[in-house]
């Protein structure tokens, strides 16, 4: 009898490091979203304006609704020119200017204006209709790098 138990509790050991170990947990599928797509298929639209001493100051903008209503975070990311991870910073959820509507979410940075093309936002949602998924959005492929101010 005591064997049959030591065997019993070695496989349920077994079984839940195999199962809390399983690669797949924690993971996400992760795309890159382009500017038309972005805005057609989620509503999100990416804005920059002149930022005084601090540079450019580069906006997403969207409503949480669809595969953002289970909005979960963003990061600023950026690479250097080889395309290597150099930082990432989350990026809080708050409102551009004051008179911006209640329904409409905005995450931001400043940065140099050179340094531009090596910024992207990733936008993550966990438990969406699309599942647990993020997106690159790259700001070269939103915003004009040689003039990139799209509201003054």
């Amino acid at each position: 009898m005591k064997w049959t138990s030591r065997i019993s509790t070695a496989l349920l050991c077994v079984c839940i490091f195999t199962f809390t170990t399983n690669p797949i947990f924690g993971m996400i599928s992760v795309g890159v979203l382009k500017k038309e797509a972005a805005k057609e298929k989620y509503g999100i639209t990416m804005h920059a304006r002149k930022n005084g001493e601090d540079g450019i100051k580069v906006w997403l903008q969207f409503k949480q609704e669809g595969w953002l209503e289970k909005f979960t975070y963003a990061e600023l990311r950026m690479v250097d020119n080889q395309g290597n991870h150099l930082i990432s910073a989350k990026l809080q959820p708050s409102p551009v200017h004051y008179q911006q509507s209640k329904d409409i979410t905005t995450v931001a940075f400043s940065v140099e204006a050179d340094q531009l093309a090596q910024c992207n936002f990733l936008v993550v949602c966990y438990g969406s209709n699309e599942g647990d998924v993020g997106y690159y959005l790259k700001v070269k492929d939103f915003l004009d790098l040689n003039n990139p101010v799209t509201q003054k």
